[in-house]
């Protein structure tokens, strides 16, 4: 019979016994036409290959801006070419360092400019001279902001210390006036956070958000749009991110933290779940911190991701704004045996192809669903965790569980013979556990098939007797994993376990 759930998200509940499901490095994809034998798919996420590596480290922020792409690493503001090995990135600046990401926006059209924030100064760079320059007020003191944005011909920049939003002259972001600037009156908490959507600036402070609007007002322009006011701010200040045509971030109020939230108009919208939010709140309960979760965003064939990277937790939650699920993510760490929070964190599409920045090292990779490699080279550790197999209590015999999934898919580099060449002949591990997910017994192999050996089946056969159990599958070959779903062959007893 079929298996039903084996596709699905990553849902661990307070109680194991209730719910213990993971999917990490795998998203869920829904099939869009009917009388399919699975309408569901588990599809591999994306591996990487080096673009080009720094000596500074770590890459702090990305922008593509008509055709151009640059990155902040360590403290040099680079350009970053198509084809590294004929164009190696060329220094455009220098900026300050801190731990933070360096945030970036552009004016092109008009202003021909990108303005940086980067430890907590401003800088601009003119395209099409390249010069470059730390920006100061017009009273000749440097600017303190933490975050920048653009709308309607001005950069945004805020200061987060003085909970102060301050504007550019128009199309000139090398001149900021001192007396054009707002601080905050609506809410006793600071603003902490800013984004730009739809032409309207999200401000929020750590209990409750605003949203201000070009109301045309002089000498001024912004103020806060009439009853656009939330009693829910933000937990982690580098959170917030344009999804589509909205706002998401991850949120904390007067009640509590740890909620992700979608803005729906002017009123925010709950995505993440009860076991998302069991695992966010956990950290901060065990006194993890969850202020330095770095929020980043991709698209790719139809999903539209929202991460988010927990670096002090080593966790990545990501949201598949198209099917409305989560996921995992993680960078194995195989001298610890555990997963770290994903590495990749500052994502643009450039020249053709997404390229992304390692939060640790200075290295930018180029990302694909076509590359089956982590970063660095090393095997991407995909894990699926079933829902629980149970019936009334009953004992029930387990005769066998197959896979379907594309099979004949093993590697061609080198002697596929060679079992020494890891994806040549790839394995999938399969353990189980009879307490409903709180011990695992041993593991289980099967082969998913060699290069060309479509008719290869991964299945397991005479695996006992339970009441309630759980699978696990976990793969590293680097191949295209890709699973539909899975037949679980088993035999009811007629009478309850005792």
């Amino acid at each position: 019979m079929k298996f039903t759930g084996f596709v699905g998200p990553s849902y661990v509940s307070q109680s194991l016994r209730a719910a213990d499901q993971r999917c990490v490095n795998w998203y869920v994809e829904n099939i869009e036409v009917g009388n399919e034998t699975f309408q569901t798919a588990l599809y591999p996420t994306p591996g990487f290959a080096t673009h080009e590596t720094f000596a500074e480290s770590p890459v702090r922020g990305m922008i593509e801006q008509n055709g151009r792409c640059f990155a902040v690493v360590g403290q040099t503001f680079y350009e970053v070419f198509k084809d590294p090995s004929t164009t190696a990135a060329v220094s455009r600046g220098t900026v300050a360092f801190d731990t933070n990401p360096a945030t970036m926006a552009a004016n092109v059209d008009a202003g021909d400019q990108i303005f940086i924030t980067s430890g907590g100064q401003g800088y601009v760079y003119t395209l099409s001279t390249d010069a470059f320059a730390l920006v100061n007020g017009s009273g000749g003191a440097s600017l303190a902001l933490e975050q920048c944005d653009f709308l309607d011909g001005f950069f945004l920049g805020l200061d987060a210390d003085t909970s102060t939003l301050r504007i550019s002259n128009l199309n000139a972001g090398q001149t900021w006036d001192d007396t054009q600037y707002a601080q905050r009156t609506a809410g006793s908490d600071p603003w902490q956070s800013m984004v730009v959507t739809h032409r309207d600036i999200w401000l929020f402070g750590k209990q409750t958000t605003e949203v201000w609007y070009n109301a045309g007002a002089s000498p001024f322009p912004f103020a806060a749009i009439p009853g656009a006011f939330l009693e829910q701010g933000i937990s982690a200040p580098f959170s917030a991110k344009r999804v589509g045509n909205t706002v998401m971030w991850l949120g904390g109020s007067e009640d509590g933290v740890g909620v992700v939230w979608r803005a729906n108009g002017y009123s925010p919208e709950r995505v993440s779940t009860h076991a998302v939010e069991n695992s966010i709140q956990g950290y901060a309960r065990a006194g993890i911190s969850i202020s330095d979760a770095v929020a980043w965003t991709y698209q790719e064939d139809g999903h539209l991701f929202y991460g988010l990277n927990f670096p002090t937790a080593k966790a990545t939650w990501v949201f598949d704004a198209t099917t409305q699920l989560w996921h995992e993510r993680g960078t194995w760490d195989s001298d610890a045996v555990s997963y770290k929070a994903w590495q990749p964190q500052y994502c643009v599409y450039a020249f053709g192809k997404h390229l992304v920045g390692d939060r640790e090292t200075g290295t930018i990779y180029e990302m694909s669903i076509e590359k089956f490699n982590d970063v660095g080279g090393v095997p991407i550790r995909r894990i699926r965790r079933t829902p629980h197999v149970a019936s009334d209590n009953n004992w029930m015999f387990y005769n066998s569980l197959q896979l379907s999934m594309q099979t004949g898919i093993g590697l061609t580099e080198g002697d596929p013979a060679d079992p020494t060449v890891q994806g040549s002949d790839p394995q999938v591990m399969m353990r189980w556990s009879d307490d409903g997910g709180e011990t695992w017994g041993n593991e289980h192999w099967a082969g998913a098939g060699k290069i060309g050996e479509y008719g290869a089946r991964a299945i397991w056969r005479r695996l006992g007797r339970g009441y309630d159990r759980v699978y696990e599958i976990i793969v590293s070959d680097p191949v295209p994993w890709r699973i539909t779903g899975a037949y679980l062959d088993l035999t009811v007893s007629a009478g309850r376990r005792r």
